[in-house]
């Protein structure tokens, strides 16, 4: 009751039950809070989400005595992170479902101790472990401390400058904790932009939250690609529509890179039994770095011609699809 007499939230002994219901569940307290929800269901079988948050707790309920039973350490993390998965389709997990209390609740518990078994891990280790340090990223992300997971996928880069792994995380955490800062959503296209580069099929595309990595790889899959295609045709989907527009220069040695890259990727295309629906992404994903950088760094109207008629040859409809509706040139670039 407030100060006016006025009924309040907390007047509600249901409501109350459900608050430390929720409190036992970031504890890791899953028995009790089965118990705190079950009361709640037999005075009121109609509260809202209580067949969710019942259902949620005795998942991890029934994972008590083996979670338990593992000292910290990276098998105990690992076993963790297994069985977060395993309860995300269990759950049935959309977002309304995953922004509510109890599945938030749990969430905070699974990560922060997966988060203190990854770091005890990483105490004990010698070399550093770049998939350690990813997956103690990933945990920091799941409770949403971004500035946390930023700081942490920066680390992994440092030590794997070429994983599009880890910078894809990266650019989606930028991306998550961007909010209302121009700065942080064009660092997250960069990143983005870069990580489909390199190595496209180590990214895990079902891994990100980004809106617009979600909408192209459905945009993708519309189109009949599957599997390890899907992220090879991102970045020629998001040519499509401009969607990577924030680009950087290129040092003479990432171009040098690139043409030798396109050389070999040309050659392979040429074999027989080769995976055309692979390998002519990575290919036509260079042309299209190529021609930005001849275009919008250097004008070199020589060179990007010569690069214009190797796409030309090889694709003219996705080069149709790709130009038709902007000038290149006209496209923003960012400074390394």
């Amino acid at each position: 009751m407030d100060h006016d007499g006025q009924l309040t939230f907390d007047d509600d002994p249901d409501a109350l039950r459900m608050k430390s219901a929720i409190n036992l569940l970031r504890l890791g307290q899953f028995s009790q809070a089965t118990a705190a929800f079950g009361a709640i269901f037999e005075h009121d079988p109609e509260y809202p989400d209580i067949d969710t948050a019942i259902k949620a707790s005795r998942f991890w309920e029934n994972r008590t005595d083996a979670i338990a039973s593992g000292s910290a350490g990276l098998e105990k993390g690992k076993f963790l992170k297994e069985q977060w998965n395993i309860f995300e389709t269990f759950i049935g997990s959309d977002e309304r479902v995953d922004n509510l209390p109890a599945i938030n609740a749990i969430r905070t518990y699974v990560f922060t101790e997966a988060i203190h078994c990854y770091t005890r891990a990483w105490e004990n280790t010698i070399a550093p472990d770049i998939s350690l340090v990813h997956d103690i990223g990933e945990c920091y992300f799941n409770i949403r401390d971004y500035a946390k997971a930023v700081e942490t996928f920066e680390y992994a880069w440092e030590l794997k400058r070429d994983s599009s792994r880890i910078l894809s995380r990266l650019a989606d955490t930028c991306e998550a904790m961007a909010g209302d800062s121009r700065e942080l959503r064009k660092r997250a296209l960069l990143l983005f932009r870069e990580a489909f580069l390199h190595n496209p099929r180590e990214i895990e595309i079902e891994r990100l939250r980004s809106h617009l990595i979600r909408h192209l790889a459905a945009e993708v899959r519309e189109a009949g690609f599957t599997g390890e295609e899907i992220p090879c045709w991102i970045p020629i989907h998001a040519a499509f529509g401009h969607s990577f527009s924030v680009k950087r220069e290129l040092e003479e040695h990432e171009v040098h890179g690139l043409q030798d890259q396109a050389a070999r990727l040309e050659a392979d295309l040429g074999k027989s039994g080769t995976n055309a629906r692979i390998l002519l992404p990575v290919l036509l994903n260079r042309y299209i770095w190529l021609l930005d950088h001849y275009t919008l760094q250097v004008n070199d109207a020589v060179k990007a011609e010569l690069v214009r008629k190797r796409f030309l040859e090889r694709d003219p409809q996705t080069y149709a699809r790709v130009y038709s509706r902007q000038d290149p040139k006209k496209t923003a670039s960012q400074p390394a």
